[in-house]
């Protein structure tokens, strides 16, 4: 089993990232079209007549 990020670990990432190397952090999340993070992350985890369309991280 592939274990994915979660919205909330990629916002924890940006927001560290905007913390150590700089830039603006638009509470509460960050997001300018929060519907195309929502869409990737349901994307990876696509399956396709039952098999993963990306089965590795690396796909």
């Amino acid at each position: 089993m592939i274990n994915y990020l979660e919205k909330e670990d990629i916002v924890y990432i940006n927001k560290r990232t905007v913390a150590q190397h700089g830039g603006n952090f638009m509470p509460p999340n960050n997001f300018l079209h929060e519907e195309n993070l929502d869409y990737l992350l349901e994307a990876v985890q696509t399956e396709m007549f039952g098999e993963l369309l990306y089965p590795k991280i690396t796909d």
